[in-house]
């Protein structure tokens, strides 16, 4: 599927990318000697030629050895609350900093930033304004023309790992450790309102929800490029009911998931929310603390519905943009992939990639998101 037809569909806007132009200077060859004045010309373009060449052999050789990055920057999607995801990223600076300056890569500043939505840090790639980003696959495939796909995300295996709803619900769910898997679940989860505890009452006793009673419900979902908030609840609705998200009368899109689950807990404004998951574990004590709530988020946040497995976040490089030259070159590729898998291996390291649950890299495949493809192609 043309990735780049299905972004004209379901893309919020339009990004606007800018074009690089990019100038080459050439000598030519010195002509004979006719008089003095000419003589005096043809030595200074001689020796304007021989610092050019040697101009060009140093940039060469830095160009070999690394390369000068005045700023790099980071783009991370707001699955987490964005105050969080900076202050626990913000270790990652100094270890890129350090860590590309052993590879020969001499970097002046990090920035570290969250995109307002999952579109965006795609958007952000596709036109060289961020030039690393951690985005879901979603994300990738619908802009994965523009930029280089470079790892895929492991996550410990969650327990239960089910497609029957009821088994997740009264009971905490918790991660298995040292067991890495490379996908995860979406859920659709019901709140505690009187609409959404009557759903989570059908599917704790094994009955089937009809089209009529989950339609009647309040939705809602994340950006359009989010696979656990949208792309594959969509996909759910599509093979449960032959239904798309665009049929749902009542359906609020575009949440931040952390004020979906505050409004979901309020029972008042949403019914039904669409998310990784892991995503009670991260309200588990907002839910009776902040929120308000008399029971725990196990017992009030019901899941009616799982999605197929999705496959894990990505971390991606931007093709064009300032930094372009560096990015795309094998070399700056495979020293990145090596720090970002050796994070891992420390503790600082493991906290940094823990924000998204992540507990390490692998070399990543194209091919591996294609069913992420297939359910973007679900949507049209």
């Amino acid at each position: 599927m043309d990735s780049k037809l299905t972004r004209r569909n379901f893309v919020l806007g339009s990004a606007s990318v800018a074009s690089l132009a990019l100038a080459a200077c050439g000598g030519g060859q010195a002509q004979p000697e006719a008089s003095k004045s000419e003589a005096s010309a043809s030595a200074s373009a001689s020796a304007a030629e021989a610092s050019a060449s040697a101009s060009e052999a140093s940039a060469s050789t830095s160009s070999a050895a690394g390369a000068a990055i005045d700023k790099l920057s980071i783009m991370y999607v707001p699955s987490r609350p964005a105050d969080e995801i900076i202050s626990t990223t913000s270790g990652l600076k100094d270890i890129l900093i350090e860590k590309l300056g052993e590879a020969g890569y001499q970097v002046g500043s990090v920035e570290i930033a969250v995109s307002d939505n999952y579109n965006a840090a795609g958007e952000a790639l596709a036109a060289g304004t961020a030039d690393i980003g951690y985005v879901p696959g979603g994300t990738y495939a619908l802009f994965g023309d523009d930029m280089n796909l470079l790892l895929t995300a492991t996550r410990d295996n969650l327990i239960p790992d089910t497609f029957t709803p009821s088994d997740w619900n009264g009971q905490a769910t918790k991660r298995e450790e040292g067991v890495p898997v490379t996908y995860y679940k979406g859920l659709i989860w019901a709140g505690p309102s009187e609409t959404g505890q009557a759903l989570a009452a059908k599917a704790n006793n094994g009955e089937e929800i009809s089209w009529e009673e989950i339609s009647a419900a309040n939705w809602g979902v994340g950006s359009l490029t989010s696979n656990a908030s949208y792309i594959y609840p969509n996909l759910w609705l599509e093979e449960t009911y032959g239904k798309k998200i665009t049929d749902l009368p009542n359906v609020t899109i575009d949440m931040k998931q952390a004020d979906a689950f505050m409004q979901l807990a309020s029972g008042e404004t949403i019914d039904i929310f669409c998310a990784y998951a892991d995503a009670r574990m991260d309200y588990e004590e907002s839910w009776t603390g902040e929120w308000g709530r008399s029971e725990d988020i196990w017992h009030e946040c019901n899941v009616i519905g799982v999605t197929p497995n999705i496959y894990n976040d990505t971390i991606c490089l931007a093709k064009t943009g300032p930094n372009a030259d560096v990015l795309n070159s094998s070399e700056f590729q495979t020293a990145l992939a090596d720090i970002f898998m050796g994070l891992a291996d420390t503790d600082e390291g493991k906290e940094i990639i823990g924000i998204y649950s992540h507990t390490g890299y692998q070399p990543a495949n194209d091919s591996d998101y294609d069913a992420a493809r297939d359910a973007l192609a679900a949507m049209e």
